[in-house]
């Protein structure tokens, strides 16, 4: 019977044990989850939402194949659909129930722009049919052709599947019980045979004859062998290979089976703390290529003074500098070109807090972030909608110890203030009239008490004591008179963390010099005459300088004082008085 005993348990151990081994392969599940696009479309552009992506947990490997180009890229899905706008578009939903894509499509337009190098991407697959991913529920994939013929219509998704087997582990273990369990039925049962068969007490009978075995009887025994030892140790070894097996599946995880996730412990919260939900402009990673973008293209333009070249990626006050940079310089060869916009290191990246249009953003950028001696630069960049690229609007070169104010993390962004807030000592919309009133009268100015004279680069440069002087130099044949223009609508003003405001505004300080005696002329020399064209004038000249400023505002009530720091001036325009 214990025989019985050992053979059953061998044979439930080794059914146990090969249930387990056939977990891991003949019914083994797949290692991942297909969803392929069963329809057809001709729209230009295919969308594929990250609720379709996050369908099913774990990584999203998109496949994309097609007669034509492919292009694709990911970004927020509100970006992803004001790119879009009005454009024919094929947007991908997962059907559970047949594991598929489905398409639906809307929108007018028959055709979009290119979308390479468009700055709300996060990344871009340009000719790639095959990307890995993993995106949250707020972030889409866009995928686009040529922009006129439909977009790649093979599109795939592909997801791992858990093929986690956590009853091989329990199954292994129990088949290894009853292996052991088998031997040590088998080893009872061989003892207790053997001592069944051990020497008897001898009764008082005779003695029975003596037999002896043929000698080749006893030969031939010589030569049989023990029954059942190359058996028994066959189950011996059986057993320890199972074991062996059964100690290495315990180095991996989905053999067994796993405990729920520990709920999580409630901390205490400051009371009344905000929560930071406000969507930003761009992240560190856009901004920083947004700022490489940039600087290609201002070495590019500055190189060839191309102005339209520089149009794609500066406006307003920065463009009009460079603009009449390059006509001067292709009349006089040394006059310097704008300063190089340094894109090797960015070291503060403030998103405006919004998700629509216009958007702007503001940048400062050096060589080294680190380095005392490095020269920072202050940029200013805004994008009028989802279609157009960021442009510089300010260029402003930072004071050797300008002390920026404490700005929001990138992630958290900040808001752009209204340019007549009365939250700060001046309004954004009147600081650039108020400084102006400065650099003409200096301390007699009304505005002299909100601004901080000591480390104002500026005002020595241009400001009243330059005109005195200036003034002073001109022959009794000739005056000249200052005045100052505010464009309208011009200053950005970025919240800082203390209340405050980083405001970035431009002015243009106008120089007209005009002869006061008969027959006296004006004439005109270096980069006014280059942008004139004119040698000399019995009416006069005027000269045109623009000056980009970055100003730090305190909060209204405080009796800190309105500091510069940074500027950028140069000639703008000149031409002979009308």
């Amino acid at each position: 019977m214990r025989f019985v005993l050992a053979i059953v348990s061998f044979v439930v151990g080794l059914l146990l044990v090969g249930l387990a081994v056939g977990q891991r392969t003949v019914f083994a599940p797949p290692s991942s989850l297909v969803a392929q696009t069963s329809t057809k479309s001709s729209a230009p552009v295919t969308v594929i939402p990250g609720s379709t992506l996050n369908a099913n947990p774990g990584y999203q490997r998109v496949n994309v194949s097609g007669s034509g180009k492919v292009f694709a890229a990911y970004g927020t899905s509100a970006d992803v659909r004001a790119w879009i706008g009005d454009a024919e578009h094929t947007t991908l939903r997962y059907d559970a129930e047949d594991h598929a894509l489905t398409g639906r499509t809307s929108g007018s337009e028959s055709s979009v722009p290119d979308p390479r190098g468009s700055d709300l991407w996060y990344q871009e697959y340009d000719g790639a049919g095959q990307f890995t991913v993993r995106l949250p529920e707020d972030m889409s994939v866009i995928i686009v052709g040529d922009g006129t013929s439909a977009a790649p219509s093979d599109v795939s998704v592909t997801w791992p599947r858990d093929t986690a087997t956590p009853s091989v582990g329990p199954l292994l273990v129990a088949g290894g019980v009853f292996l052991l369990g088998g031997v040590a039925l088998l080893i009872w049962a061989i003892v207790h045979q053997r001592r069944g068969r051990g020497p008897r007490r001898r009764s008082g009978g005779t003695r029975p004859p003596r037999v002896r075995a043929s000698r080749r009887a006893a030969a031939a025994g010589a030569q049989v062998p023990s029954r059942g030892r190359r058996g028994r140790r066959s189950f011996v070894v059986l057993p320890i290979i199972v074991v062996g097996a059964l100690g290495l599946t315990g180095c991996s995880a989905e053999y067994w089976p796993q405990g729920g996730a520990a709920s999580p412990t409630p901390t205490a919260t400051a009371t009344g703390a905000a929560t930071q939900d406000e969507p930003v402009a761009a992240t560190k990673q856009q901004i920083t290529r947004i700022v490489q973008r940039i600087a290609a293209v201002a070495k590019e333009a500055d190189g060839r003074r191309d102005g339209k070249l520089a149009a794609t990626r500066f406006t307003g006050a920065a463009l009009d500098l460079r603009e009449a940079n390059y006509t001067i310089r292709g009349s006089d060869r040394d006059v310097d070109a704008p300063p190089t916009i340094s894109a090797d290191q960015v070291c503060v990246a403030l998103p405006q807090q919004t998700d629509s249009w216009p958007r702007t953003v503001f940048a400062i950028t050096a060589e080294d972030c680190s380095a005392k001696t490095a020269a920072p630069q202050a940029l200013t960049m805004t994008q009028d909608s989802a279609r157009d690229p960021y442009k510089v609007a300010y260029d402003v070169s930072l004071e050797a110890d300008a002390q920026i104010p404490t700005l929001a993390p990138t992630s958290v962004g900040a808001a752009l203030l209204s340019p007549s807030t009365k939250l700060l000592t001046i309004a954004p919309d009147q600081v650039a009239s108020a400084y102006a009133d400065i650099l003409s009268n200096d301390t007699s100015s009304k505005y002299a008490d909100l601004f901080d004279v000591d480390g104002d680069a500026l005002r020595k440069t241009i400001g009243k004591a330059y005109k005195d002087k200036k003034s002073q130099s001109l022959p009794d044949t000739a005056k000249i008179e200052y005045t100052s223009e505010i464009p309208e609508d011009s200053s950005v003003a970025f919240a800082t963390d203390k209340a405050g405001a980083l405001v970035s505004v431009d002015l243009d300080e106008i120089e007209t010099v005009t002869p006061t005696a008969s027959g006296a002329e004006v004439n005109t020399e270096g980069a006014v005459k280059a942008l004139s064209g004119v040698d000399s004038s019995n009416k006069g000249i005027s000269a045109t300088y623009g000056v980009q400023v970055l100003f730090s505002v305190p909060p209204v009530g405080s009796d800190e004082k309105v500091v510069l720091l940074g500027f950028t001036q140069g000639l703008t325009a000149a031409s002979e008085v009308q």
